[in-house]
């Protein structure tokens, strides 16, 4: 009798033990998939960021050498940003020159809003400032990118 008692308890432990293993591989399954959607999510904003210097260094620097906002937005179109942002257009590149202020530089903004609900802030903000090659007054341009 003792047998059958024994027997019938080691199978409802087993039992016992079963459901906490498939337990803990939803949990483990769940962390798992967050852990994932984290890194895929923080790679884009990293992605994100990365291009939106890229652009702020280039437009500085085209600005520094005196060339216009359409050959500005034409060439970031071209050659600079990725597929993942709209076109720019020459009218969205605005700059302005302060003629009281004469410290040879060229300061560039741009500011982007990523559409995530993952991470907690979803502006990037990228500031380029170099030096003013055609003027001795410091000009400061902004530039607000879109994702499509």
């Amino acid at each position: 009798m003792k047998t059958i008692n024994k027997n019938s308890k080691n199978h409802t432990n087993m039992k016992n033990a079963v459901v906490d293993q498939i337990v803990l591989w939803i949990v483990l399954f769940i962390i798992f998939v967050s852990f994932l959607f984290f890194v895929i999510e923080y790679s884009n904003a990293i992605k994100v960021k990365d291009n939106t210097d890229a652009i702020a260094d280039y437009t500085a620097r085209m600005v520094a050498l005196g060339k216009t906002e359409d050959d500005i937005a034409t060439s970031i179109n071209d050659n600079i940003k990725d597929d993942y942002f709209n076109n720019v257009a020459g009218s969205g590149i605005s700059c302005v020159e302060d003629t009281a202020t004469s410290n040879y530089q060229v300061i560039v903004n741009i500011k982007t809003t990523m559409t995530n609900d993952f991470l907690t802030s979803s502006n990037v903000h990228s500031r380029t400032v170099v030096f003013n090659e055609i003027s001795e007054f410091k000009k400061e341009c902004d530039l607000t990118l879109s994702i499509k």
